[in-house]
């Protein structure tokens, strides 16, 4: 009796490893959830941009009509950014921090932005902005969150593909704090996707980043980020959206 109890937890013990083994060698499925905000690009001439990466999907901004003007425009910034998060098993860490890239095609058709959209040339030496005032590559998907899978994925989340300009206080300040907090949902739940982009008043942006010389890029006026918990054939969701928007000063 004792050598078939022994038997027996022996047994679970290995069937629990390999379904361990299996799940993590199961295939991420970033834009699983995608269907409860839109439907993807159909691939038409003037749709949205469709790009899949190691560590989340992408929506970028193509040459449609996104205020129902009746006229082609170009945000020149993710719409929706979708990634899917699993328990922590081992970091990949950077060893450093990489230069961002964008997409050579699309930056040659004037679709997607390049670095010097965001350097904005000649601003550092005014001194006049505030660093917490100033507009930089925010994240969709984190860095964080990338090494999670591999070196390469962690990389992969410096293209502007992935950036949107946010304020240096909000990127800092609530906008790492929400993603501190999905992380350590996915470290409670085991699996939880995201899908994120922003928020423009009336659908149409009142500000651009950039120099008149170079492809600008529109500046949100809020960001929005979805998390998508499953639970058995039910899902639970929370959902937040964070202004990027300065504060009046009092006078």
């Amino acid at each position: 009796m004792q050598t078939n109890h022994k038997y027996k937890i022996f047994s679970i013990i290995i069937f629990l490893c390999i379904f361990w083994l299996a799940a993590a060698d199961e295939p991420y499925e970033h834009d699983k959830y995608l269907y409860l905000l839109r439907s993807k690009p159909d691939g038409s001439k003037n749709a949205d941009i469709y790009r899949k990466y190691q560590a989340f999907t992408v929506i970028f901004d193509g040459p449609d009509d996104d205020n129902g003007d009746g006229v082609s425009d170009l945000w020149r910034i993710p719409e929706v950014v979708c990634y899917e998060i699993r328990r922590k098993t081992k970091l990949h860490h950077l060893k450093k921090r990489p230069k961002w890239t964008t997409d050579a095609a699309l930056f040659k058709a004037g679709i997607a932005p390049s670095d010097s959209t965001y350097a904005v040339s000649g601003t550092s030496k005014l001194k006049v902005v505030k660093l917490s005032s100033r507009f930089v590559r925010g994240h969709l998907c984190p860095k964080s969150t990338a090494e999670r899978i591999s070196e390469s994925a962690a990389l992969e989340t410096f293209t502007l593909l992935n950036a949107v300009p946010m304020l240096q206080a909000t990127n800092n300040g609530p906008w790492k704090q929400l993603e501190n907090h999905c992380n350590d949902l996915a470290d409670k739940y085991g699996r939880i996707w995201i899908m994120t982009g922003p928020i423009f008043f009336n659908n149409t942006p009142s500000m651009w980043l950039g120099s008149n010389t170079e492809l600008q890029a529109a500046i949100p006026d809020a960001f929005f980020k979805v998390i998508v918990i499953p639970a058995g054939s039910t899902i639970t969701t929370e959902s937040y959206v964070i202004p990027n928007i300065l504060a009046k000063p009092q006078l």
